[in-house]
């Protein structure tokens, strides 16, 4: 009797590291930068300014401050992340794969809530009875002002980058065949050429103000070339685990460094002139690098080894995110005639933002294998 032939084994893990082990404190950071999108938003309607889509009176310094520093970080340490997921993903198996995971796991979902949660509040918060009817006087302003995107905007940079590394892969092939190893030994180099980048796209912006806004309100043509930076380097960490541990290492100097930076952007809150902005620019760079590697360092000595926890929140917090922003809206218009303290309402507001989606996922996108691919991009998981 003829043995039958071993079945071909399985494309590598994007999560897991060369020695084959499940890199878990990535698998947590993303998941943690996920969550804290929520409390972002939860605090967005008491940061004081009246720039969010509900503003209540009830102000909060405390809760503004809370909303910048975790736009210091977030976003920045999150497209690290994102970039080494995608190398490690592309580096796995084809292209056409590889394009066709990132579309079903990042566009669909999109879509899915465009359609549904985002479309409905967009309703919730139109006039009450817009010039023009619905589509003319409240979907289609909101799409310009890039109000029905929302906060799924990330999902159309990293569907960008996705596109265009895959398109260097035979790039990437070449340069390999020739010997060329990859970013080499210096982390110092690969993240002083990262950090030109904002320089070069603050004096495009300069020359050109219309490159400042976004387009169809879909894609913000500086914001995806400030964010660009961050993709790459975490596709150069997943190209030389050596990179990736000095990367996630956190020194006293660079403590100094996110410090002074913080210290001089401070000093420089509106600058005027080339030269101060030139400064608050660079200022602005060595404070995001600074707090992403410091973000980086904390989850590798804190979260490097499997919890249940965690992986739960791992397979939840995109779903999570995905649902959260109508429950926000939701909960902060309701409470807007309540006479309470900010924190108190942000309180609220942020429970509700939390509990609701989680009940989501948990009854219906991991029960229902179409809810798992319209709002998570995969098949359900199996409960447990």
């Amino acid at each position: 009797m003829t043995a039958s032939a071993p079945a071909p084994a399985p494309p590598p893990s994007p999560l897991a590291s060369d020695s084959g082990q499940r890199l878990h404190h990535l698998d947590a950071m993303r998941s943690v930068l996920m969550l804290l999108g929520v409390v972002l938003h939860a605090a967005n309607p008491y940061r004081g300014d009246g720039g969010w889509l509900v503003h209540d009176p009830a102000g909060s310094t405390a809760l503004g401050a809370l909303v910048v520093a975790i736009h210091a970080f977030r976003m920045p340490a999150f497209f690290v992340v994102a970039g080494y997921f995608a190398m490690r993903l592309l580096r796995g198996g084809p292209t056409g794969v590889f394009l066709r995971d990132r579309a079903r796991r990042l566009l669909l979902p999109a879509m899915a809530i465009l359609l549904s949660f985002n479309l409905a509040q967009v309703w919730f918060l139109a006039p009450a009875h817009p010039a023009g009817g619905f589509v003319e006087g409240a979907l289609l302003p909101a799409l310009r002002r890039g109000d029905w995107l929302g906060h799924l905007w990330f999902l159309v940079y990293l569907a960008v980058y996705c596109v265009a590394l895959a398109a260097l892969r035979p790039c990437l092939r070449a340069l390999a065949a020739r010997g060329f190893q990859g970013p080499s030994t210096s982390l110092a180099l690969l993240l002083g050429v990262a950090a030109l980048e904002p320089l070069a796209s603050a004096f495009a912006a300069h020359l050109l103000p219309t490159l400042n806004h976004a387009f169809g309100g879909i894609v913000d043509p500086i914001e995806l070339l400030d964010n660009a930076p961050y993709f790459a380097v975490g596709c150069a960490l997943a190209a030389d685990p050596a990179l990736l541990r000095r990367f996630g290492s956190a020194g006293p100097g660079l403590w100094l460094a996110a410090l002074g930076a913080g210290v001089v952007l401070a000093l420089l809150p509106h600058p005027h002139g080339a030269a101060a902005m030139a400064v608050a620019v660079v200022a602005r760079t060595v404070l995001h690098w600074g707090l992403v590697r410091i973000v980086f360092a904390a989850f590798r000595r804190w979260a490097d080894r499997p919890r249940p926890a965690l992986r739960y929140l791992a397979d939840a917090s995109y779903s999570v995110y995905l649902f959260h922003h109508l429950f926000v809206v939701l909960a902060a218009t309701a409470l807007l005639p309540a006479h309470l303290p900010a924190t108190a309402k942000f309180a609220v507001v942020l429970s509700v933002a939390t509990v609701v989606p989680l009940a989501l996922h948990h009854l219906l996108v991991r029960r229902s294998t179409l809810a798992g691919w319209l709002f998570n991009g995969r098949p359900r998981r199996a409960p447990g």
